[in-house]
């Protein structure tokens, strides 16, 4: 399987924004709305906890417990079986939070290329 990298990563996620806003303005609609925006928020956060060094397990605790949060208060709460819905939905964005965060702090793991032009002065 080939491995996700940050550039291919970002195209996605432009190339999938543009393609919603130029089909809501098709439909007469808003050209940014709800999916639009939780993506943004999903790559938005997972690319800001990339520059962050902490263990793993915090940052699925803390993605854990804000989209738990977000739900909550963008779902309607009916029954105990809400919760349940909130929760999955919550791992399901915590493991894709994660996935972006790791894709993109991926780029400090790789040596940093030598400048020829300094090394030759020296």
């Amino acid at each position: 399987m080939k491995q996700i990298t940050p550039k291919n990563m970002t195209y996605f996620f432009l190339i999938y924004l543009s393609v919603a806003i130029i089909w809501n303005l098709f439909d007469h609609e808003a050209p940014i709305q709800d999916s639009q925006y939780t993506m943004i928020g999903l790559w938005g956060l997972g690319y800001v906890t990339s520059y962050l060094k902490m263990p793993d397990i915090s940052f699925y605790g803390i993605y854990f417990v804000l989209w738990m949060v977000i739900e909550r208060q963008t779902g309607g709460y009916y029954d105990w079986t809400s919760w349940i819905i909130f929760a999955l939905v919550a791992v399901l964005m915590t493991w894709i939070t994660n996935l972006v965060r790791v894709t993109y702090a991926s780029r400090y793991d790789k040596p940093k290329k030598k400048d020829q032009k300094n090394e030759s002065l020296k």
